[in-house]
């Protein structure tokens, strides 16, 4: 009489043997199913090697740009454009750009008449409009005379973006009152950041 195990021993035997009758049988089915499992290890090895090789998107984030230009250039009763004194940034998508600027502006003061000179920030080299954003330097009649009186402007100005592109921006500047040609910008420093929406 046979043990228990000698009975699990030869129906194992016999499983195996039926497992090589079938591929005997059909070798075609036995190969196709090697093949395509080779086919799917390949294919993956593949998409892991491209994962690491070929990056993604960029993440979202900001995007920084700067220039800065010097040297003295008169300032007119008429909207001048400070040449060099622009920056450009290129926005990925929609969102907003804030420009910062500090603008070194000299003016050549007579005691006895007022000066005014606006500085702005805009998207044009020939726009001087007044905003919000405009920045002042006065100086008043009563001061005395001073060829050399300089005054360092701050600006900040945030321009809304509706998609991708590249835009410039330029710093402008206008003697409203008491222009004469001493009165000149001096230098000036800009950069612009992108932020998404």
């Amino acid at each position: 009489m046979p043990s228990k195990h000698g009975k699990a021993e030869s129906e194992g035997d016999s499983n195996k043997e039926d497992t090589k009758k079938r591929e005997r049988s059909h070798p075609r089915e036995s190969m196709t199913a090697r093949r395509l499992g080779l086919i799917a290890i390949i294919i993956a090895v593949l998409a892991l090697i491209i994962a690491f090789i070929i990056p993604g998107p960029a993440p979202a984030g900001s995007i920084m740009a700067q220039h800065s230009v010097g040297g003295p250039v008169t300032i007119a009763s008429t909207c001048t454009h400070y040449p060099g004194a622009e920056v450009s940034i290129s926005a990925p998508a929609a969102g907003t750009i804030v420009v910062s600027a500090t603008v070194g502006v000299g003016v050549n003061h007579t005691a006895g008449i007022s000066d005014e000179a606006r500085i702005v920030i805009a998207t044009s080299a020939t726009e001087c409009t007044i905003t919000d954003h405009t920045a002042f330097m006065s100086i008043p009649f009563s001061l005395p005379t001073d060829p050399f009186h300089y005054t360092t402007v701050p600006l900040l100005r945030p321009f809304s973006v509706n998609g991708p592109g590249t835009v410039t921006f330029y710093v402008n500047g206008v003697m409203a009152l008491g222009a004469d040609s001493g009165d000149r910008f001096d230098s000036a420093s800009l950069v612009a950041v992108y932020y998404p929406r």
